[in-house]
């Protein structure tokens, strides 16, 4: 089809729409329809000795509705899940606004200080807590050799509470980052006429700040609460029987008991519950008006004198903001230590230092195979994402497809849905499709929710892109390829680069999903979490010690070529 000069880029799209929309119906039907729509037809099914019976009964919901236990514990999940990201935004939210409305240098390097605890496994960061929380851990020996214990007490582990304590800790990077993101776009100007009109502090946060970070915030909440309600792994590390979660129980069903429908009718049933939660939330932290700008907010600048008083409490401000640090970084720190430590034994006290487990490191093949595996399903999954994801943020911004909102959600929806589901859903669609267990299925897995976000994070710079820009490129002759390439792509490309990060990120940590799809040759996580079950050896804190040295290295750099930049 030819494009004449001077015809607007989006009505030369529209023409095609059916065409160039062809790849989003397609993964729409394949990885979100099809997997939603046999989870709930095998919950409708029966089992018999560990095989789905094409026998439609309400035998597995009327159990359900009957069962006490299930109440309790899909009451339990929900609010253990929404106090932790409730606690996590408690934290998060003040140590985002001061980085981004206080801080005047190192705003960047504070940021990236939130995201680097991202880079090392799920499974580290919380088998570090039960080094912390355990009896031969780190607080009981902090407890009893001040005498406030006379012995080390088994009250701190394998309870609610640690399930909670674990939950908020992994949940604040997430939060800090999209409330940072949304804090940071505040004009200055707004909290200035605000302050001009006599507004206090607490007036101008208030009725100005707030109403503004709400819906950031918000959607930090609903990540970290989602990340909570869909991990199985944290309560069994850490909770014990009284930390028992639903995701738990669905895992089981898919795994040990072998009764696939009761386990889908148990995940449809969580699915609804979080999708009506989720809804509400969405509708309480909706702000009504349109904030204009881009990122043209940030710290004030204020004059070198001050008195005592603004002095001090500057400092006590500062001091509270790098507590949470001190909270995100403890953990590591542990797994550093206990990477030098001579005992293989994970508690206290240490028995002396060595170097042998960096050692036995380049001579461990599986782990080694198991890592070049993660970064291998990492990297295939951003081949995929970026290119499906940014293709359909283009036909999505200017495809004038029907229904192109509605058809945006969809293609959303496997981030909205907990993790524990979503794995059950890419193998029941895997199964159907007869996709080899292994790599492709890891990988048509992990692209099902990494696709969206970078998708969503283009789609949302195009949207705040001049249109015209692409039409005058078109109106002096360069075509629909050089258009992109020397118009679009420059200036969607940091937020292509953004997403990928993002996405690499979610791909090589991701557990929950993994177990579900993986074979007999496990990623990097699923390697941690057998080590785990079966026999850890401290060889793994080096591998994830190196992997934060060389993530803090690259941030240092990062952060010296960006300023020399600026």
């Amino acid at each position: 089809m030819t494009v004449l000069a001077g015809v607007p880029v989006a009505s030369g799209v529209a023409g095609q729409a059916r065409f160039f929309g062809l790849p989003i119906y397609i993964w729409l039907a394949l990885l979100v329809l099809l997997p939603n729509i046999l989870l709930i037809v095998v919950s409708f099914m029966k089992s018999s000795g560990g095989i789905v019976q094409i026998d439609p009964t309400l035998a597995n919901y009327s159990r359900l509705a009957g069962s006490k236990a299930f109440w309790v514990l899909i009451l339990r999940t929900i609010s253990t899940a929404a106090a932790a990201a409730l606690l996590a935004t408690i934290i998060a939210f003040p140590m985002a606004y001061y980085a981004s409305r206080k801080l005047r240098n190192g705003r960047l390097i504070a940021l990236f200080l939130v995201v680097i605890p991202l880079w090392i496994s799920l499974l580290m960061r919380v088998f570090a807590w039960k080094i912390i929380l355990g009896e031969n851990g780190l607080l009981n020996s902090f407890l009893v050799s001040i005498g406030v214990l006379d012995q080390p007490s088994p009250a701190f582990l394998y309870t609610s509470f640690s399930v909670l304590l674990a939950f908020a800790y992994v949940s604040i990077p997430f939060v800090f980052v999209t409330t940072y993101s949304a804090l940071e776009r505040i004009p200055h100007n707004l909290i200035e006429a605000a302050e001009d009109s006599g507004a206090n502090p607490w007036a101008t946060f208030r009725h100005v700040i707030w109403p503004l970070a709400r819906p950031g915030a918000a959607i930090g909440f609903v990540l970290a609460f989602l990340l909570c309600i869909g991990d199985y792994i944290t309560p069994s590390m850490v909770g014990g029987l009284e930390g028992t979660m639903l995701g738990m129980v669905i895992a089981s069903q898919f795994g040990l008991a072998g009764n696939w429908p009761y386990g889908a009718a148990l995940a449809f049933v969580m699915m609804i519950a979080v999708s009506f939660i989720l809804a509400a939330i969405v509708l309480l932290s909706r702000t009504p008006g349109v904030l204009m700008g881009e990122d043209d907010g940030g710290a004030p600048k204020s004059s070198r004198r001050q008195n005592a008083i603004a002095r001090i409490r500057s400092a006590a401000a500062f001091a509270a903001f790098c507590l949470p640090y001190v909270f995100l970084y403890l953990p590591l720190l542990l797994i550093v230590i206990f990477s030098f430590n001579a005992s293989p034994l994970q508690t206290f006290p240490l028995t002396g230092f060595t170097l042998d487990w960096y050692r036995d490191l380049l001579g461990n093949v599986p782990l080694r195979a198991a890592l070049l595996r993660s970064l291998e399903v990492g990297v295939l999954v951003l081949i995929v994402s970026i290119a499906c994801g940014t293709l359909f943020a283009i036909i999505l911004a200017h495809g004038k497809l029907k229904g192109s909102r509605a058809i945006e959600l969809l293609l959303a929806v496997p981030i909205a849905i907990p993790g524990v589901v979503l794995g059950i859903t890419m193998v029941l669609a895997c199964q159907l499709l007869r996709v080899p267990v292994g790599l492709p299925r890891i990988v048509i897995g992990h692209s099902s929710f990494v696709m969206p976000v970078i998708m969503m994070i283009v789609l949302a710079r195009l949207r705040r892109l001049d249109p015209s820009l692409i039409e005058a490129a078109m109106d002096c002759g360069a075509d629909r390829l050089r258009a992109f390439a020397y118009v679009l792509l420059p200036l969607i490309r940091g937020s292509i680069i953004g997403g990928a990060l993002l996405g690499f990120t979610l791909s090589i940590d991701e557990v929950v999903i993994t177990l579900f799809l993986t074979g007999v040759e496990p990623t990097l996580p699923v390697w941690v979490w057998n080590q785990m079950r079966f026999g850890f050896t401290p060889v793994v804190n080096t591998v994830f010690t190196a992997i934060g040295a060389v993530t803090l290295i690259a941030v240092i750099l990062a952060q010296r070529f960006l300023g020399a930049r600026a």
